[in-house]
């Protein structure tokens, strides 16, 4: 790739693509020319860094001014675009925020699942949608911070919060900006826990109200603080202080990882959240780095986090540090309460990555696993849920056959099995014998020849299909062979005007040729998808064979036996019945065959002389 020897010596974020233009990995670097040099280089490498490289055809990059900022920047385009090879976050929960709009001259407060760049303030994320609509209540009830969109008016009739004592209502000018303002003001200072300096400004505004001798005003502060003493006096029974911390822990396999995250608020665990993410051979360090990244990227950062393990990208650290609203610990405790909450999160992220293994394991022995791999790797649009597979049968091109093998939800489904005696090919032509048989296929697709027996379509003589399936078309057609079948089954679909997925499975390194692909894909060997082509394969392959073979012996029967004096049907299925083959007959000796009810001596002797001259 050309665009390599441009790559600046500054930070930034790197993509690189597939062939088909995919983002299959987003990447930060200090110095974008260095490190993705180092992916192209000699030194040695593990199996995910090789499969990668052997996956990039394209490259992009964005230069940041430093490498905090692209860590952000890589965060944002793997939750965005979901890469391939990066560790992502499986789950997209999203647990609800409150929301002040504060950049309106009279803001609004409410709840909201969704944390966007809109210069608006969020307090968050909650595990319960109750408690934040409680605490909504609560501040509605104190500080009367409007929660609906009515327009801004001076008059007009104000809605029915304002009659329950639940907003000022400014949208019909009942309040002014600044005192407004100031109840906003007073809101934020209560949710982010700063009560001791909300209360000294409420007490101090109430006094200068009594002052000036605005005692209905004086009126609504009181009632604002006993309001507010009772609450916090409440808290801080039930919780004994205000300390907020967030306990994070990993556990790792090498296809899946899983995250528990603990809320510490006010000292007590107030509740947790779990999250399942494709590890892709990471270690522990590489997921928390990823983790916590990717979730506080949405979510406020505490004043200390206490972690299983410590982020391999020390940037990742120093990102935190900055985005924290003061002092930021992040450490590993090695004793006390806090390593007791760490060894608990570990264990249900324990138990958690275990529940998932057995559900992917699960999902991968129906096939969907196969099937999700199958759909990325050949960049289909739909999920390859029936597959059509066909195969190529002779010998020296006599009784030439093909075979049609359907696999429905990654599964045999022999009842819409086929065969195909090959009929306007002759010599050995394997490619020409496939464009025959799928466009046979793509006939009945096309709806041409329907209901004509045997007509353009072979019938299964194995298992007996269903008439009225035939023309159901297929998320995926499958040859068996390299450039040469597929290049055959291409030019049916164009005869047939058809725009169908199509690949060839060639044994020679079990490689996956592609329509408009220079070079095949070559899948590790436990490739689930793999694994699934070559079940298909190898199944479309034993059915030509067996009708191959049927054909073959039954050609072979006639032209023998048929030529023997005084043989006719009935004598022949009895002898083939009671010696069992062509073979059997030819070895049996005069006696035996003079023994045979219905078989005179001559007519024995007759056998007997023109098998051994054959």
């Amino acid at each position: 790739m050309k665009k390599r020897a441009l790559l600046p010596d500054s930070p930034g974020v790197y993509l690189f693509k597939d062939k088909g233009d995919n983002i299959i990995y987003v990447g930060k670097a200090l110095s974008l020319k260095k490190r993705v040099s180092q992916y192209f280089g000699r030194t040695e490498k593990d199996a995910k860094t090789r499969a990668l490289v052997s996956s990039i055809s394209d490259l992009e990059y964005i230069v940041t001014p430093t490498e905090l900022d692209a860590l952000i920047l890589e965060s944002n385009l793997i939750k965005e675009h979901k890469p391939r090879y990066n560790v992502c976050l499986k789950d997209d929960k999203q647990y609800p925020f409150i929301k002040i709009t504060v950049k309106e001259d009279f803001p609004r407060i409410f709840l909201t699942r969704r944390k966007l760049q809109d210069g608006g303030r969020y307090f968050g994320p909650y595990t319960s949608a109750r408690s934040v609509r409680e605490t909504l209540k609560l501040i509605n009830q104190i500080f009367k911070i409007r929660p609906c969109k009515k327009k801004i008016t001076t008059s007009g009739r104000a809605c029915l919060n304002f009659q329950m004592g639940l907003c000022n209502a400014p949208c019909s000018g009942m309040i002014d900006k600044e005192r407004y303002r100031m109840n906003v003001d007073n809101a934020i200072r209560f949710l982010e826990g700063r009560n001791e300096e909300l209360v000294y400004k409420l007490d101090e505004r109430m006094q200068q109200y009594v002052v000036r001798e605005e005692f209905e005003s004086a009126a609504v502060i009181r009632d604002q603080l006993q309001a507010l003493n009772y609450t916090v006096s409440a808290r801080q029974h039930i919780t004994g202080g205000f300390d907020d911390w967030d306990v994070v822990a990993v556990a790792v396999s090498n296809k899946t990882a899983a995250a528990q995250v603990l809320y510490i608020r006010d000292g007590s665990l107030v509740g947790r959240s779990e999250f399942t993410l494709y590890s892709r051979g990471a270690d522990e360090g590489e997921v928390m780095s990823a983790f916590l990244t990717q979730y506080y990227c949405d979510a406020p950062v505490p004043a200390d986090i206490s972690l299983n393990i410590l982020p391999e990208d020390h940037t990742v650290v120093e990102w935190l540090q900055d985005t924290a609203a003061g002092k930021l610990d992040i450490t590993v405790p090695g004793r006390g309460r806090k390593k007791e909450l760490v060894d608990m999160a570990y264990k249900n992220a324990r138990s958690l990555l275990t529940m998932s293994l057995l559900k992917d394991d699960k999902r991968e022995k129906s096939g969907h696993g196969a099937l999700i791999e199958l759909k990325s790797l050949l960049d289909l649009e739909n999920l390859p849920h029936r597959v059509e597979a066909f195969d190529i049968s002779n010998i020296g091109g006599t009784d030439a056959v093909g075979s049609m093998v359907v696999f429905t939800g990654g599964r045999p489904d022999k009842q819409h099995y086929r065969h195909y005696n090959i009929k306007t090919v002759e010599g050995i032509d394997d490619p020409a014998m496939m464009r025959e048989v799928i466009s046979r296929r793509l006939a009945r697709i096309a709806g041409v020849g329907v209901g004509e027996e045997n007509e353009g379509y072979g019938r299964n003589e194995e298992y007996g299909g269903n008439e009225n399936n035939r023309d159901e078309t297929p998320d995926l057609i499958v040859v068996d062979g390299g450039p040469a079948q597929l290049s055959a089954a291409t030019g049916a679909l164009q005869q047939w005007g058809l725009d169908i997925p199509v690949i060839g499975l060639a044994k020679q390194l079990e490689s996956i040729h592609v329509p408009g692909r220079d070079t095949p894909l070559i899948l590790p060997a436990d490739s689930p998808g793999l694994t699934m082509l070559k079940h298909i394969r190898d199944e479309s392959h034993r059915f030509a064979i067996s009708h191959h073979r049927r054909r073959r012996s039954s050609r072979l029967r006639s032209s023998v036996l048929d030529e023997i004096p005084g043989v006719g049907k009935k004598r022949k299925e009895m002898l083939l019945r009671h010696f069992g083959s062509v073979d059997g007959i030819r070895a049996a000796t005069l006696v035996e065959l003079e023994q045979l009810s219905g078989i005179s001596k001559g007519t024995a002797a007759t056998i007997h002389e023109t098998m051994a001259s054959i």
